[in-house]
Order: C-alpha cells, then structure tokens, then sequence
C-alpha cells in the first residue's frame, strides 16, 4: 500500500521537475540539445540545424544552457578550415 504524504512533501519531490521544465522550456532549448546531441558543433552549424533561430537568439539559449550546465562552450583561438 502507498503511504500518504504531507502536501508539504508532495511540493519538495515536485520541486526538481518544476526547475527541469523551466530550464527546457521556450521554443528553443530541445531543438538545439539535439543538434548538440550529434556530436560538437560550431555556432554556425547549430544555427543551420536549427531553422528559423536568429543568432541572437541562439547566443542567448545557449548562454542559458551553459550557466544551467546542460552544455559546456569552448573558446579555440583558430578558425575552422575551410
């Protein structure tokens, strides 16, 4: 039989999915974990992946990503051969 739970309870176990959907929400953030989900890839390429994304944009949830730690950004001092 299942216990029943304080409702005090309840909203703690509901805490962290609340904080896992704010994070995910917008229209955004799944579409580019999926792009980034086939292996590293430039802005450009994630910008591609992603229609309908303006750069802006794109700066903006990926920012919001990586301080959330779902992805980590590195800077390379060279630019990708052509």
């Amino acid at each position: 039989m299942s216990e029943k739970r304080k409702p005090e309870e309840c909203v703690k176990m509901i805490l962290p999915v609340r904080d896992a959907l704010e994070i995910l929400s917008g229209r955004w953030k799944l579409p580019i974990i999926v792009s980034l989900s086939f292996g590293k890839k430039r802005f450009k390429e994630i910008s591609r992946d992603v229609r309908g994304i303006t750069d802006k944009m794109l700066s903006k949830e990926l920012k919001e990503l990586e301080i959330n730690q779902l992805i980590t950004r590195t800077v390379y001092d060279t630019f990708p051969q052509p």
